[in-house]
């Protein structure tokens, strides 16, 4: 789950269209919290997901992981600042199946593309106001979890970030699995940029809500492995 909600996080991706300077992306930046409760295996807690998104980057920052992906490479990058090591995952590749090798990976990939088709977004008539925005329901259902989106288009610079947002989309195609955990494989079906989504997981529940949203300069840093980290190379 947690992995989950890492990619899923990391994955929202948006705008810049012009380069400020040589160091600078256009972009925006927003913070969310977390809620997690009576999610099997993970215990119960309250978290800050800091995400920066640009052009052709995102990453998402949860204070003890930080998940990078680079859509121009379609590469993952997901940091430990603890211990200052990486890891590096190809996007094009299904990830948690290692160790499968011919028919029997055949077989897998066939049926996460089963359950990537039939993933469920309904829209509602119902609205509510969250963070200061008017928001409209869908109910989803992804992979195992189901559950609800508010969705609203008041975002300031809400055209940018939904054009942008449905291009980067595209990188999803090859990867049924992370079409499915990424919003970014959804925004041609969600009219709106999710405020707060609610998910029934095995039981438990997972809330995140938007704080607060800007758009603004990011330095290309922050979409880089800082110096001083070190590959871990998973078998």
């Amino acid at each position: 789950m947690r992995r989950m909600s890492q990619v899923g996080g990391g994955a929202l991706v948006t705008l810049a269209c012009l380069f400020l300077a040589v160091t600078v992306h256009a972009g925006f930046y927003f913070e969310s919290e977390q809620v997690m409760q009576g999610v099997p295996g993970q215990p119960d807690q309250q978290a800050i997901i800091k995400t920066y998104l640009s052009d052709d980057a995102s990453r998402t920052d949860r204070g003890d992981s930080v998940t990078i992906m680079n859509y121009k490479t379609m590469t993952s990058y997901e940091l430990n600042p603890m211990d200052k090591t990486y890891t590096q995952h190809d996007m094009t590749q299904m990830q948690g199946i290692p160790k499968m090798e011919g028919p029997q990976k055949e077989q897998f990939e066939e049926m996460m593309e089963r359950m990537a088709a039939s993933m469920k977004i309904e829209p509602t008539d119902e609205t509510r106001t969250i963070a200061g925005y008017t928001c409209r329901k869908y109910d989803v259902q992804v992979m195992m979890a189901k559950g609800t989106y508010w969705v609203s288009k008041d975002i300031k610079g809400y055209d940018n970030l939904r054009r942008v947002t449905l291009n980067m989309a595209k990188a999803f195609e090859k990867n049924p699995m992370m079409k499915q955990m990424n919003i970014l494989g959804m925004m041609d079906r969600i009219d709106g940029f999710p405020v707060e989504t609610v998910m029934n997981v095995m039981g438990g529940k997972v809330t995140t809500t938007l704080k607060t949203i800007e758009e603004k300069s990011l330095d290309r840093t922050l979409f880089e492995i800082p110096a001083g980290y070190r590959l871990v190379v998973n078998e």
